[in-house]
Parts: C-alpha cells; structure tokens; sequence
C-alpha cells in the first residue's frame, strides 16, 4: 500500500473510505508505516544493543527500570530517650522519582579595572538529592507498617546507605537526610506520597597508625 488521496481519484480500502466519505473528508492519505519507515535502509541508525528491560511491575503497574533500596540501620535512642527499633532488613522503594543537583563550589575575585571576575575552581559540594514517591496498601488499607520503617529508617542519626544502579553511575551511595514531608492527599487513604530531601555523603576513612616502639 503506498500514499493514496481520496481527491486525486484514488479510493483507499473499505473501511476508510467509507469512514472518509461518511465525515465529508476530501482529501484523506493512507500511509504505510513500513514503506515509510525513516530507519528503513539505514543500517548505522538501527538498533543493534539490547534494549533495557524493566526489572519488574510496580504495584501501580508501571515498568520499574530501577528501583532505590534503603540499606538497614542500627537501634537507636530518640530525643525523648525511647529506644526505636527500625526494620532489620532493605526497604524497597519501587514507585520514586530521584532527583540530583550538583553544585559546584568556586571562589570568584573581583578585580578593578577588569571586566568579570577571577574564577577559583574548589571542588564539587554536596550533591542535592530530592526523591518523591509513593507507598501503597491494599484497598482500603493504610500502609502504616511500611510508612512506620521509612520515617524510623529517615529519623536515624547516622549517614544511610542506599542502593540504585541509577545512583551508582553518578557515584552516590550513601545519604545524610536534611528533611522529608508525609503529605495527606484528600480523597486519598491507600497510600502514602513522601518527599525526602538529603545530601550525599563519602564516608571518612581513618587510618591509624601505631609509632615504632
């Protein structure tokens, strides 16, 4: 089947024609999409890896490409002195969207008489990191246990380990949580939205070393 219009004489098959007569349409083209392929005859923009596949569904059943896993911390004691007793194992977040800023920390001189200012290259800062997402119960049911180990897991006192492969590439795997927010959303009771905010962290290494006696 090749381009075909209605008004130059041409009649399409059946049931477009039909369609086309019976909205008045003068002028109606029917392609085929592989003849007119764009990467047809053009081996260099073909595909030649194997796609990404999802690892799994969520439980909105959305592709998950990769998910953010909450590595365990330890017991620990609240301001009020309770002792708080966070989920011993991964806390598995499938349905959150990560986002990262990185701001880069530079030292600027103004001189006079010149235009501008003199750029010092410090270092990188801090990285930024925002995820918003969602916990979701069965029908009807509120995930309390789930939302109880995150705000548990998000209050411990400790720089956290957390596990994405998207977070790896950019070199981040370990977080300092600077705030999060658990917002109710009217007409809403089977899940939970939550933000986190936090900063990365590279855990320090100290090294001692014993004088020779």
């Amino acid at each position: 089947m090749s381009l075909i219009n209605l008004q130059g004489g041409f009649e399409a098959p059946g049931a477009i024609t039909k369609l086309a007569r019976y909205y008045n349409l003068n002028n109606v083209a029917v392609i085929n999409a592989k003849q007119n392929n764009p990467y047809e005859g053009k081996p260099e923009l073909q595909v030649k890896n194997v796609p990404d596949l999802p690892i799994g569904t969520s439980s909105l059943g959305t592709p998950i490409y990769s998910n953010l896993i909450l590595k365990p911390v330890p017991i620990y004691t609240d301001f009020t002195g309770k002792t708080i007793y966070p989920s011993g194992q991964d806390i598995v977040l499938n349905t959150c969207i990560i986002t990262i800023d990185q701001p880069i920390r530079i030292v600027k001189t103004e001189i006079q008489g010149r235009d501008g200012t003199v750029k010092e290259y410090i270092g990188k800062d801090d990285a930024k990191i925002t995820i918003n997402g969602i916990i979701t119960g069965s029908n009807g049911i509120y995930p309390k246990l789930d939302v109880y180990f995150l705000k548990t897991w998000l209050d411990a006192p400790v720089s956290k380990q957390i596990t994405a492969w998207w977070l790896d590439n950019l070199g981040i795997s370990q977080i300092v949580i600077d705030s999060y927010s658990f917002p109710q959303v009217e007409g809403g009771y089977s899940y939970q939205m939550f933000s986190i905010s936090a900063i990365s962290d590279n855990p320090v290494e100290l090294k001692i070393s014993q004088p020779n006696v």
